[in-house]
Order: C-alpha cells, then structure tokens, then sequence
C-alpha cells in the first residue's frame, strides 16, 4: 500500500521551518499556530516579532504548539561609527543571544550591517565586525546560542553585512571556534563558484541551519526573492551536496517577497512553501558524490 501524503511528508516537515519573515502578515501567535496547523516542525523567529509578542510568552506558546526553533533572526548590525554607538550593537546582541537561549534557538543569525554611515573603508569594518564577535563569542558559548555567520549576496556589502562568501564566513569560524556556525542562504550564495567547496570545508556540524527560496530572472527589487522552483538556482543538486556531507540539520524557508508572496493569503504561502520545498529536505539520504 502507498504512502499517504502526509505519511510521506512527515520525515521532511520534521526538518522544515518557516522563516517568519516569509509570512509578515502573521503575528507571532498566528504564524505558531498557523505553521503548527499545517504540521510544520519548525520555525525561524525574528525579533521583532518577538519583542511584540514577549520572550516568555513566545516560548510557553512554542511549547504549547510543539515547534521546535530552527534559529532568531537577525543580530543588532555591528557598523554604528563610533565605539560608544557599537558599544551599545554589542550589548544589544548579548541581550538577543540571552532571548534566543529563553525560546530555544540554538543560533543568532549575524547579519553584521554594511559600511558605517560616510565610510569607504570596508576592510576596516570587517575587522571591527571580526574584534566584535570575539567579544560576543563567551556570551555565546555561556548561553549555548551559536553565533550563526550568514553571509549575504555582495550587492549588500554597503548597507546590510560586509561578510559576503561563505569563505569569510568559515574563515571566522576557524578562528573562532566553539561557538560559532554558519547560516548558508541559497539567494546569498549559489552564484558563488566556491560554494560547494566552503560547505564541504564546513561540514555537517558547523552549518547551523539552511536556508531555502529562488532567484527570479529578472529580480524587480532587493526584496524580490522567489518561491523554491520558481527561479534559475539548482536546489536539488545543492540538496544532494548537503546529503553527501552528512548534513542533518534544518532547513528553512526564508522569502523576502513584497511584490507577490507577501501580499498573499499566509495560508496559501505557508501550504505551497511546504509543497516546494519538502522535496529539497529530507528524509536525509546519503548521495553518490557528483
């Protein structure tokens, strides 16, 4: 006799989270229970959501729910001009590293903010990013809340995040050690021809979680990224790269989308997500290398 459907989905959506920031129209409570209705295992919380919503609140509903954390999304950016202005960047991570540790997130997503206002000097802010996570790093490893490095595609080098390839971001988490992990994001990295190769030199254990959505042809806007299927990335070879690795960890779908899926019906979003991306996730299978 066949498997169900949801027989069959059931291994995968134990591995799959909704990133809220896909279903912006929810609050905190209805994307718990929204995603929990669709038998989502898990979900990918931003902060601000949460501060709406509050911490101990958040984390009685997830259990209530029964989702799981896949990560806290996104870190304070780390590119204010002066020390007393990251001074405070600084603090305010310690304080998302300890509300990531109350829901159950094992990682902050580090999106460490561009070039400070006026500031030609990139090199200069990768180090100043690089000296803060040092700092962060014991308040990570005293919280059991990794430091999740995501790199993003370069055209947000300026304003979003200096920290561009998968290289730089295991760089840093050679150097750092303990503690820190990395956030791979298919949009951010799937041009990049060293990608295989970083998350081989990564391994299964430092990527923290994995994020899932399409490059459309044309992209129309910096908030334009596409429904799994729906663009020009390979997502099931870059699937059968994490299989080989061994990689068993989460998966997420993360679409930054206002002029389509946003103004869609949450509902709709979140069940065709599932139809999308569930073939990409798992149950995990080991794939002859190509």
């Amino acid at each position: 006799m066949p498997l169900t459907v949801d027989q069959a989905m059931q291994p995968a959506l134990s591995r799959f989270a909704m990133n809220q920031i896909t279903t912006p129209e929810w609050s905190m409570a209805q994307a718990i229970d929204g995603y929990a209705a669709q038998g989502v295992g898990g979900i990918a919380v931003w902060r601000h959501f949460l501060d709406d919503y509050g911490t101990a609140r958040t984390a009685r509903h997830l259990r209530d729910a029964g989702l799981w954390v896949a990560s806290l999304c996104t870190s304070a950016w780390l590119n204010e001009p002066d020390a007393v202005g990251l001074r405070k960047a600084i603090d305010e991570n310690i304080r998302i590293l300890e509300k990531a540790a109350e829901i159950g997130a094992p990682c902050v997503v580090m999106v460490v903010g561009g070039l400070p206002a006026g500031s030609r000097d990139i090199a200069g802010q990768r180090e100043r990013v690089r000296e803060a996570l040092h700092e962060l790093l014991p308040h990570a490893r005293r919280t059991g809340v990794k430091l999740g490095l995501e790199p993003l595609h370069p055209m947000y080098a300026g304003d979003r995040n200096v920290l561009s390839t998968l290289k730089q971001a295991n760089d840093l988490c050679d150097e750092l050690g303990e503690g820190a992990g990395l956030v791979a994001d298919v949009y951010h990295c799937w041009w990049d021809p060293e990608f295989r190769n970083e998350l081989k030199r990564a391994g299964p254990e430092r990527i923290l979680t994995f994020h899932y959505c399409d490059w459309l042809v044309p992209t129309r806007s910096m908030r334009d990224r596409g429904m799994v299927g729906d663009g020009v990335i390979d997502i099931a070879r870059i699937r059968r790269w994490l299989d080989a690795l061994g990689y068993a960890g989460p998966f997420e779908l993360e679409i930054f989308s206002e002029l389509d899926w946003w103004k869609r019906d949450p509902s709709e979003t979140t069940r065709i997500g599932i139809e999308r991306c569930l073939p990409h996730v798992g149950p995990l299978v080991r794939a002859k290398p190509e």
